[in-house]
């Protein structure tokens, strides 16, 4: 996969960009928690079956000394003890490399083995200044895999836009930056065309 990069970003005032894979999404806590559940899966997948019992028992044990409820499921525990166990890094951390390096958490949250199987929400990967009669939008590309491919809608921001004020699935290519190539592409009366296709 063609790593994004924000190498050529637009800066006009009509094309202003900001930095892929913001750090300001409101559901970044929650990437970050389901983050750390694939990497604790995709190490169970790399252990042999006669070791995950074993590490089973720890893992009770380990509930046990934290007073955590173990729950119904095994696995949910196990999953949680590898997480603990391992030496992911901490939350500010993680924000600060996923906006370095943009391709590689796109490809680790939506097409590597641990995330086959689960769902993540579309990421936003870039914003662009749309005018409409006067009042300042934002159009945002969001970006989701499936069913190997790369899919993608924009969703819109501005006066009284409250929630779910987006097109529907619009994109799809193999490579998620050809789809923000064309979303840079895109003129702004494209962008207030799409906006007025989903306004009430």
């Amino acid at each position: 996969m063609t790593p994004l990069t924000h190498d050529s970003l637009p800066t006009s005032r009509q094309a202003r960009a900001r930095p892929l894979l913001p750090d300001r999404e409101p559901e970044l806590a929650d990437r970050y928690r389901r983050y750390r559940r694939r990497q604790a899966r995709g190490l169970v997948s790399l252990l042999p079956s006669d070791a995950v019992r074993p590490l089973y028992a720890r893992a009770r044990r380990w509930a046990k000394e934290r007073t955590v409820e173990p729950g119904q499921d095994p696995l949910a525990l196990l999953l949680a003890y590898l997480e603990d166990l391992m030496p992911l890094p901490p939350l500010a951390q993680w924000v600060e490399d996923r906006r370095r390096f943009p391709g590689a958490h796109l490809e680790e949250e939506f097409d590597s083995a641990p995330a086959h199987g689960t769902s993540s929400p579309p990421v936003a990967v870039e914003d662009r200044a749309v005018e409409m009669e006067g009042e300042p939008w934002v159009a945002s590309l969001r970006l989701f895999r499936e069913h190997d491919a790369w899919k993608g809608f924009i969703a819109f921001g501005g006066p009284g836009a409250g929630e779910g004020l987006r097109t529907t699935d619009i994109f799809r290519e193999e490579d998620p930056e050809e789809i923000r190539k064309r979303f840079r592409a895109f003129h702004d009366q494209t962008l207030q065309a799409f906006l007025r296709s989903v306004l009430p």
